[in-house]
């Protein structure tokens, strides 16, 4: 890219910027250069440099087209703009292409049937209730370690695990908070990224391989006696791709979620009126404004794909081999398909943003994490009266739309 005005999205300064200050950039290459051409980016430690440039693609259409082109469009090479080796051991199938990826998502299905789901949202009502009677009659303190980090982790540990050890649960919840965080100078001490990353994923899998065996002894309602005895076509996961699946599923439930909670409780704050506005009618408008939330601040600012063979893009040929990095923090605010986009309505629809993904990598758990939001803005609004929040701590990443930390005051 040679136009002095195009911004550098391989550099950790860019990163570093607040995140309205990086959408204007986004929209600069949406209307200037939606398929463009970038430099490999910084490497984050010695060891882990970035060999490749890569296609960055920012429009929302083109993001549904190579999102649902799994034939051309790879997610085996890796799915992180930063080159990250033998991930497939670590992340389970997003990191996988059919046919084994649709054999694992088929295997897991049952556990995300509509009963299932139905019942494990009851089951995440009734914890963020727990969370909140806990933390209530304080007057202040980090929401993010009160409350954000401690639905998810309890959810995954108790609802979908059945781990009843207190001790193995906050390993469950440090190390997912550490997984989503290989960049972030917290972890510096563990060593390179790759480490912290690897760190975490195997302090996971030797809770869900001890687990997994409880299960097979002592079958239980949770999802992880469900994912030990489903099967796909007569397929079940080895105990590799179990381990692999739980860790992928630690750092969605977790990570994934708690940024998600942590961000709607940030915007609504920074937009009273539309607070206001919902609190009019919470039950009734709830639904819709978790979807403004959810596009407003995703969680998860882009997935990657390697070009399997020669592709024309709006008159831009992505070769064979070629990183391509879908952008969908930028799809959502798409001039072109969301009017008036940097307008926070959480009355907006229809609303059909990509923080979930889009195609065969669309997130099973979306519907979980909703159920999240939803339930914590409840419980906040019923509870915890006149709260107040300081500035947020964000995560240095360009991967996870993270909030590390959130100060907050309020009446016990």
């Amino acid at each position: 890219m040679n136009n002095a005005a195009a911004p550098d999205l391989s550099s950790l300064d860019f990163w570093a910027r607040p995140y309205e200050e990086r959408e204007r950039s986004f929209k600069w290459l949406r209307d200037n250069d939606p398929v463009s051409w970038h430099r490999p980016p910084e490497p984050l430690a010695p060891g882990l440099e970035n060999s490749k440039g890569y296609w960055a693609i920012v429009r929302y259409e083109h993001l549904k087209e190579l999102s649902r082109n799994d034939t051309v469009f790879s997610s085996a090479e890796g799915v992180f703009l930063d080159d990250f080796p033998q991930l497939e051991t670590i992340l389970s199938f997003i990191v996988m292409d059919d046919p084994r990826h649709k054999a694992l998502r088929g295997i897991t299905q049952y556990a995300f049937s509509p009963r299932n789901i139905r019942r494990m949202e009851q089951q995440i009502r009734d914890m963020a209730t727990k969370i909140v009677d806990e933390v209530a009659p304080r007057s202040e303190g980090d929401l993010c370690e009160l409350v954000f980090k401690q639905l998810p982790g309890r959810v995954f540990a108790e609802v979908f695990v059945g781990l009843k050890d207190m001790h193995r649960r906050e390993v469950l919840i440090e190390s997912a908070e550490q997984l989503g965080a290989w960049a972030d100078p917290t972890y510096a001490h563990i060593g390179p990224p790759l480490a912290v990353f690897q760190d975490a994923a195997r302090k996971i899998m030797e809770i869900a391989y001890e687990e997994a065996d409880r299960c097979r002894r002592q079958p239980d309602d949770n999802l992880m006696t469900w994912i030990v005895d489903a099967n796909h076509e007569g397929q079940q996961m080895t105990k590799e791709e179990l381990g692999a699946f739980f860790t992928l599923l630690v750092g969605a439930a977790n990570d994934t979620s708690r940024h998600a909670m942590a961000h709607a409780v940030i915007n609504l704050h920074r937009h009273p009126e539309q607070k206001a506005l919902l609190l009019e009618d919470f039950e009734g408008r709830i639904d819709v404004a978790v979807e403004e939330l959810m596009r407003w601040s995703p969680p998860l600012m882009h997935f990657r794909r390697t070009a399997l063979t020669d592709f024309d893009l709006d008159g831009t040929t992505i070769k064979a081999g070629d990183k391509v990095v879908l952008w969908y923090c930028s799809g959502n605010r798409d001039e072109r398909v969301f009017p008036d986009p940097d307008r926070f309505d959480l009355l907006r629809s229809p609303n059909r943003h990509l923080s979930f993904g889009n195609g065969p990598h669309f997130c099973m758990g979306s519907s979980l994490g909703r159920q999240m939001v939803k339930c914590i803005l409840r419980e906040f609004n019923g509870r915890m009266h006149n709260l107040e929040i300081g500035e947020p701590t964000m995560l240095l990443s360009n991967f996870m739309n993270g909030v590390l930390s959130l100060p907050g005051r309020w009446t016990p």
